[in-house]
Order: structure tokens, then C-alpha cells, then sequence
């Protein structure tokens, strides 16, 4: 065979074909590692963002609790003292909205209409029912909720509790909202996450048509949602456009994308009011370069190493080959040609204990057949 005829290429062959599986078998590993790591860092992100909105759901609902426990509070709603809660609330909640993000507070009276907004007092006595289903639904059993909704001043986090008179009877329902700005601030702050807010534009103009700025414009129109609020919208919308938005499941989908020269991944979180309904989604984004470094210079070292071994490989295979088997042959070829050749008499063996095993028994029937030769050439002869 001919792989019998070359043995020194067939071993460096065989040699240079394992460690070439093996590195890709290691590459593979490297690889499935990192898509491990990623799925965990996909499932963190998600987790931090459900936190975060469940913390600030529980924070403003407790706050509401406290405001609506309050004696004070309970008289001068119960008389339907409009400029009364105004001038005893009005200080609080400059301060909350100054240092806690909490940027709506609104009393309701029943059925789920408006009765004071201390962010905006001068607009009252609408009908909140057909787009707040939170508060139709606490003031429909008087038991506290908390979630998402988007009131006429925008999309937030909001607490909604019952109100009661001195008698215990049920008299209408308070809420506090928390911005979603500081929330996606602190996280990019605390954990280095860049998040875009993302709200579907009908229903956002269903609940809050008369919003001010430039939020109803064709820059901030994805698809069927509005980017609400973003911590850096140059870099989100090269990471999340319409066919992201779009995609059934995306929420289940983290992908990672290159912007601006650096990998991210990024995860998709939906916002759902109690009801259920989706308002719109959070997009995160996370930097995954130091990552995808780490993961590059392993190849090279994988590479370099797998280099090196063969070199130092080979060298042993060529080494011990020739040494122990190449050089050995040749030389007991010399002397069988010398003693098949006759005209002169064959020299014995040199060192016969380099020769070993089936080299130490050829080497042993040369000297045989050299000393059976010289026993019966005739004197003289050459």
C-alpha cells in the first residue's frame, strides 16, 4: 500500500489531521461557550428590566397608599375640595417629581373620572375609562393595582388605590406615575444598558392626543410605535428598526447586531397594561465587544498553540523516524550490498547494541551470513 511505502509522510499527515480536528473540535467548543454566555446575558438583561419595572411599580403604589391614608386627604376629597388637596398636596409632589421620577399624581372620582391632576390642575372632569382600564378596574372593587398605562400626559408606571371617607365607604381612587426616563437612566447608569421605549402610536394617541414637543413625527415613527424616550437613539436605531418590532415573538428572540464598529446584543421586553394588552416594548442593548475580544484572541492563541505542537510534533516524529529506523537501514543496507557484492570481505557490524528488536535481528542474521560466507570462501580468493 502506498501509505506503507511512505511512513514518514503518512504519520506527519495523520499528525497534521488531528490537530486539526482538535482545534476544530475546540473552536466549536469556544463557540457553543460563548453562545452560552450570551444567552445568559440575554436572560440578565430581560431580568433587569422586569426587575426595574416591577421595583418602580411597588414604589409608586406604596407611595399612592401613604398619600391616600392620610386623614386630610380623605376630608377634602370626600367634599369634593378640588383646590383644597391642591394647596396640601401641590408641595409633595414637587418634590417627588424633583427627586424620584414620579411625574403624574391624579385623584379620580367615580366612575373613573378625573378629579384633580396635581401636574396639570387646570384640566379636569374627563372621562378616563375608555383608555385607563386600571382605574376602571379599582374603582369597579376597590382592591389596589399597579402596571403600565399611558395617560394624557404619556406612558408610565402607575400605582392605583382606593380611597375611602371617615365611614369606610369607598369615595374614588389616587394614583402616582412614575417617567420612564429615570428608570432607563439608572439602568444605562448601574448596569451600562442602552434602552430605547417604544410605543404604539394609536394607542398612544387614543390616551394622549395632545402631547407637546415633537413626539408625533416621522423620526420617531417605527413602524406602527413611537420612540417614546431613549438613552442613545443615534445608536438604538441602527440596532431596532420595524421588521424587529414586527416579528411575532421577538421578545423570545435576542439577537446580537453590530453598530459604530462594536458587537451588541440586544433583547426586546414587552410592555403590557393589566389588562394584558401590549403598550409597546423597551428595547435593551448591551456591549458584548468584550466578549466577542476574548473569544477572538482565544482562537489566535488556539491557533498558535496548535501550530506549535504540530512544529515541535513533527520534529519528534522526524527525529525518532530517522534515527531509530531510517539511518539503522540504511547502514545494514550498506552492508548486505557488500556482502551480496563478494569482491571484498564484509565488515562486521558496528555497534550492534544501536540495533533492537526486528533491526537487532537482521542485524543478527548479517552477521551470519557474513561469518558463514568468510568460512567457506577459499583462501586466497577475494
Amino acid at each position: 500500500m502506498k501509505f506503507q511505502r511512505r511512513a514518514l509522510s503518512t504519520l506527519l499527515g495523520s499528525l497534521a489531521f488531528v490537530i486539526l480536528l482538535t482545534t476544530v473540535l475546540t473552536n466549536r467548543l469556544f463557540v457553543s461557550t460563548t453562545e452560552q454566555t450570551d444567552k445568559s446575558q440575554y436572560a440578565l438583561m430581560k431580568s433587569i428590566i422586569e426587575f426595574n419595572l416591577a421595583n418602580a411599580e411597588t414604589n409608586v403604589q406604596a407611595r399612592a397608599e401613604l398619600v391616600a391614608s392620610l386623614p386630610r386627604v380623605k376630608e377634602l376629597f370626600a367634599d369634593g375640595n378640588r383646590e383644597g388637596l391642591l394647596a396640601e398636596l401641590k408641595p409633595m409632589f414637587d418634590v417627588q417629581k424633583d427627586k424620584f421620577g414620579v411625574d403624574q399624581s391624579q385623584f379620580h372620582s367615580v366612575p373613573a373620572t378625573s378629579f384633580l391632576r396635581l401636574n396639570n390642575p387646570t384640566v379636569f372632569g374627563d372621562d378616563l375609562s375608555s383608555f385607563r382600564p386600571i382605574i376602571a378596574a379599582v374603582q369597579k372593587d376597590f382592591v389596589s393595582r399597579k402596571g403600565l398605562s399611558i395617560s394624557r400626559a404619556g406612558p408610565g408606571i402607575f400605582g392605583v388605590v382606593p380611597v375611602f371617607d371617615k365611614a369606610n365607604k369607598p369615595i374614588g381612587t389616587f394614583e402616582f406615575g412614575a417617567d420612564f426616563g429615570g428608570i432607563l437612566d439608572r439602568l444605562k447608569m448601574a448596569y451600562g444598558l442602552e434602552t430605547v421605549l417604544f410605543i404604539d402610536e394609536q394607542r398612544l394617541k387614543n390616551a394622549a392626543p395632545n402631547l407637546g414637543g415633537d413626539v408625533y413625527t416621522d423620526k420617531n415613527r417605527v413602524g406602527k410605535y413611537i420612540k417614546f424616550k431613549s438613552t442613545n437613539w443615534e445608536l438604538m436605531r441602527q440596532l431596532v428598526g420595524d421588521e424587529e418590532l414586527s416579528t411575532p415573538g421577538i421578545e423570545n428572540m435576542p439577537y446580537a447586531r453590530e453598530a459604530q464598529d462594536t458587537p451588541y446584543g440586544v433583547v426586546m421586553v414587552p410592555l403590557r397594561n393589566p389588562a394584558g394588552d401590549v403598550l409597546g416594548m423597551i428595547a435593551v442593548a448591551k456591549d458584548f465587544s468584550a466578549a466577542r475580544s476574548t473569544m477572538g484572541r482565544s482562537m489566535i492563541w488556539l491557533a498558535m498553540y496548535s501550530l506549535f505542537a504540530f512544529v515541535i510534533l513533527a520534529g519528534v516524529i522526524t527525529m525518532v523516524v530517522r534515527g531509530t529506523l531510517v539511518r539503522p537501514l540504511a547502514a545494514l543496507n550498506q552492508q548486505f550490498a557488500a556482502l551480496a557484492d563478494g569482491r571484498k570481505p564484509a565488515e562486521p557490524i558496528k555497534n550492534p547494541e544501536a540495533y533492537y528488536d526486528e533491526l537487532g535481528n537482521l542485524a543478527r542474521h548479517y552477521e551470519k551470513l557474513r561469518v558463514q560466507r568468510e568460512g567457506v570462501q577459499p583462501a586466497g580468493a577475494p
